[in-house]
């Protein structure tokens, strides 16, 4: 009961489970970060939370086909998620989407709030409707962002299950212990991740006991205002192979086509296009690369990049319309014998018009 932090508007879920009691296909997606990926912490694969609520659709439908897509990554935020959920997720065609980032969005960086919006309206004014549910995870001490994230989900009136609200209680009382359930301070061990499923699990067997009122569902469309930024509802991504530079001297593609590397022993520049307000960069840089490696924006002032542990954006607050960002990299500058570079694998933008 406590896990179940609201039922929200069921109507999306309603229409799946009228879907698969049909015995058509479906589709069960998530999105969040190496909890929702499973990683080491889970020795089995299937036990991960979202193949444990495709398999409980295939097992109580049995004439649905069921596909589930996990589009977790590892140490990465909603930010981050804003740019790729449409590659990653939409673009499969869910029928139902997870969404869990209160773990990752645990900082004190307000521009998670607007992110965290933005993947939530991104899919809730998807076409094919998708149900949406949040799921809020904790780290040892029982931090997470669900405050903010519980504010956006009555603001849309969504679903929303809490492994925090149901599991921190019993482990704050001594009834239940930490390690029992994860396999460190963050990630939820096999046994975790079976107690996040049963109470997913549970929330849609609630919806799935009105097959009457399931039958004829239709699904709410109306979206409301945002409640605090409407700027990564409209994002645009490029990774790996799609991403093309404008301009290149002295980078080059890895292996395998799915980052553009620095030299580490000569000069070189790479320059992206880019259309929008907030400007975002994966990239991977060694800790020696830092002093050699600069970026700028739109022919401005060059400024050091640095390492960026959370994901943050490497510009804000641009003018509307197309830029350009292009990093430089002092190779020849490196230690004799260094290997120190920089890695770039994604360029996205928030605010986008096209």
């Amino acid at each position: 009961q406590r896990g179940i932090v609201s039922h929200g508007d069921v109507s999306r879920l309603a229409v799946v489970m009228a879907k698969a009691r049909r015995g058509e296909e479906i589709c069960v997606a998530a999105i969040g970060g190496s909890i929702t990926a499973g990683g080491l912490q889970t020795k089995d694969p299937k036990n991960r939370y979202i193949a444990r609520v495709a398999d409980w659709f295939t097992q109580t439908f049995p004439k649905a086909k069921v596909r589930f897509v996990n589009a977790g990554i590892g140490g990465t935020n909603s930010l981050y998620g804003a740019m790729r959920v449409q590659r990653d997720v939409l673009s499969k065609k869910p029928d139902l989407v997870i969404v869990e980032y209160a773990v990752n969005d645990n900082h004190p960086v307000p521009m998670f709030w607007g992110s965290y919006e933005g993947v939530l309206r991104q899919i809730l004014r998807e076409p094919q409707q998708p149900a949406l549910v949040q799921l809020f995870f904790m780290q040892r001490k029982g931090e997470n962002a669900q405050e903010t994230q519980h504010m956006l989900g009555r603001h849309y009136d969504l679903p929303m299950v809490s492994f925090r609200d149901a599991w921190w209680p019993e482990i704050e009382s001594g009834r239940a212990v930490w390690e029992t359930m994860y396999a460190d301070v963050v990630h939820p061990n096999d046994a975790g991740h079976i107690l996040a499923s049963e109470l997913l699990i549970a929330l849609l067997k609630d919806v799935n006991a009105k097959p009457e009122s399931n039958a004829n569902a239709t699904a709410k469309t109306d979206l409301p205002a945002p409640m605090i930024t409407d700027l990564f509802a409209n994002c645009r991504y490029a990774q790996g192979t799609d991403l093309k530079p404008t301009q290149n001297s002295g980078w080059t593609q890895n292996a395998d086509g799915t980052k553009w590397e620095s030299s580490a022993s000569t000069d070189g520049s790479i320059e992206f296009g880019f259309a929008g307000k907030l400007l975002f960069v994966g990239y991977d840089i060694d800790e020696e690369a830092e002093r050699l490696a600069t970026f700028s924006i739109d022919g401005g002032k060059a400024q050091p990049l640095k390492k960026s542990p959370n994901r943050l954006p490497l510009a804000e607050d641009l003018p509307a319309g197309q830029h350009r960002v292009r990093i430089d990299f002092a190779g020849s500058q490196a230690k004799p014998g260094s290997t120190a570079k920089v890695r770039i694998w994604a360029v996205g933008a928030a605010g986008a018009t096209e």
